[in-house]
């Protein structure tokens, strides 16, 4: 888990907003594994990973559209945690049933301002899954965990997202972001991995200032 991330994660996904910041840069030719479609890697970026499309201008779409949240190829663990059983790890038509209600609350709460009347032409597409799902060590919180509360010598589980983002009528891949945070191991298991709201709250509040640029 890396340290002191809470709800300072930096989600920069456009190249405008991405040379705003010093501390950020952006590779010069394309990243291999989006060769095709012309994102390059960007660094600093407070996320494990970050592509942009040079010149997509996400501050310049005045709609978005949010795609249910797609959990159907999340890669769990067969490692349990000392004290769970194998079904606290299964992804479960429940689970399934009450992340996408998740992060579709967090979305609708950080996206309010949508549509926008400035470029209300232009509309985004936002996919957003869930990759991976694994035990954690038990770590020093005193300062808090991502999405749960403080507690010190904590087990956590962790949470891989990607999100990407699409131009709705051409369907071109403009940015995606990949990170994994942690969150208290009873947030997943015991709680039967309902418990995510502060997590999905974190990721969506930062998605619409880096999107909306405000």
């Amino acid at each position: 888990m890396k340290p002191s991330r809470y709800l300072l994660l930096s989600v920069l996904v456009t190249l405008p907003l991405l040379a705003a910041c010093s501390a950020t840069t952006i590779e010069d030719q394309p990243a291999s594994e989006f060769s095709t479609a012309g994102l390059h890697a960007a660094s600093g970026t407070g996320f494990d990973s970050a592509y942009v499309l040079p010149g997509a201008n996400l501050p310049g779409y005045g709609q978005i559209r949010f795609e249910p949240f797609d959990v159907s190829g999340v890669d769990v663990s067969t490692t349990t945690m000392t004290g769970t059983t194998r079904r606290d790890w299964e992804m479960t038509a429940e689970k399934e049933k009450k992340l996408i209600a998740a992060w579709a609350g967090a979305t609708a709460h950080a996206f309010p301002d949508y549509p926008r009347e400035e470029g209300a032409g232009k509309s985004l597409r936002v996919e957003a899954s869930l990759t991976r799902l694994s035990p954690g060590r038990a770590v020093n919180t005193a300062a808090g965990t991502l999405g749960s509360a403080s507690t010190a010598n904590r087990d956590v589980v962790n949470v891989s997202i990607e999100i990407r983002l699409f131009d709705a009528d051409s369907g071109q891949l403009l940015a995606l972001v990949r990170d994994r945070q942690a969150v208290g191991a009873l947030q997943w298991t015991r709680a039967a991995g309902t418990d995510m709201t502060n997590l999905f709250n974190a990721w969506a509040a930062l998605l619409h200032t880096r999107v909306s640029g405000r």
